[in-house]
C-alpha cells in the first residue's frame, strides 16, 4: 500500500488552530458541573505529579485499550510514519475532546467537502470514528468522560495502538483530555481542571517534557483576557504537535 504523502508541519499547525473560534465562547453544562467537582477536590488536584497513579480514575487504571496482543501485533501497519501517526493521534483526541465540549464539529474551512476534523484525521489515520459522548448524569459529566475514553468501546484507541503503537494510543487519550479541558481553562481562569490527573499520567506515558506537562495541568491566569487564553491554549496544543511530529 502507499503512504500518504506526510503533510508539512506548517500545513498541520493551520489545522490546528481551525477550532480556535469555538474555545473562546465557554461550553455551560459541562464546564458548570466540572467546577462543582473542582471546589470538592481542588487541593487534591494541586499538585497531580506528586500524587503519583494513586488518584488515578479506575477506569484508567483498568483500561486495556492500549495493550496489544503478540497476534495482533502481526496485524498490517498504519498508513502513516511514526511522527505523523503521533502529531494525527494527538489532534484527533484534541478535537474529539473538544468537539465533545462544545456540542458540535470543527471542521476544515480549506476543505470543500462537509467533513469534520475528526472525521478527516480518523480516515487519514484508518482508524474508527471515537463514539459520540452523551453524559447520562450531566453532574458527573466529566468522570463520564473519562470512563468514555478509556472504555474505547469505538476501538479507535485500540487500532492506533495496534496499527502504530501503543503511545499513539496514549497520546490519542492525552489529546481527548485535553481538548476537553481547554474549555474550562479559557472560560474559567485560574481553576484547575478535573482533567488535570489524566494528563499529567498520559503526558508522562508518552514521553512529554515535563514542562509542556506541567503547562497543561497548571491554571490559565485570571489577569488575561479570554481572547489571551484562547492563544495559549492554541500555543500550547501546537507546542505538543511540534514535539511528536519532531519539528518536521
Amino acid at each position: 500500500m502507499e503512504r500518504p504523502r506526510p503533510r508539512s508541519l506548517r500545513t498541520r499547525l493551520k489545522h490546528a488552530s481551525l477550532f480556535v473560534a469555538i474555545v473562546w465562547a465557554l461550553a455551560g453544562s459541562f464546564v458548570a458541573f466540572d467546577l462543582l467537582f473542582l471546589w470538592a477536590t481542588d487541593s487534591a488536584l494541586a499538585n497531580p505529579a506528586a500524587l503519583g497513579d494513586r488518584a488515578l480514575p479506575e477506569a484508567t487504571q483498568q483500561s486495556t485499550a492500549c495493550e496489544v496482543t503478540p497476534g495482533e501485533a502481526a496485524n498490517q501497519a498504519g498508513p502513516l510514519a511514526a511522527p505523523d501517526a503521533k502529531a494525527d493521534a494527538w489532534m484527533l483526541g484534541v478535537h474529539f475532546g473538544s468537539d465533545t465540549q462544545s456540542g458540535g464539529p470543527s471542521r476544515d474551512s480549506t476543505n470543500p467537502q462537509p467533513v469534520s476534523e475528526v472525521e478527516r484525521l480518523a480516515a487519514r489515520l484508518a482508524v474508527p470514528l471515537p463514539g459520540a459522548f452523551s453524559a447520562r448524569l450531566i453532574a458527573n459529566a466529566h468522570a463520564e468522560f473519562v470512563t468514555h475514553v478509556e472504555a474505547d468501546a469505538s476501538g479507535t484507541a485500540h487500532r492506533l495502538a495496534v496499527s502504530y503503537s501503543p503511545e499513539a494510543c496514549r497520546i490519542y487519550k492525552l489529546g481527548a483530555f485535553w481538548g476537553y479541558t481547554m474549555w474550562i481553562r479559557v472560560g474559567v481562569p485560574g481553576r484547575r481542571t478535573a482533567m488535570a490527573i489524566p494528563i499529567n499520567y498520559y503526558g508522562r506515558q508518552a514521553g512529554l517534557p515535563e514542562q509542556l506537562t506541567r503547562a497543561m495541568v497548571t491554571p490559565a491566569s485570571a489577569d488575561t483576557s479570554r481572547a489571551d487564553r484562547a492563544a495559549e491554549a492554541i500555543a500550547l496544543t501546537e507546542a505538543v504537535m511540534k514535539h511528536l511530529a519532531g519539528a518536521q
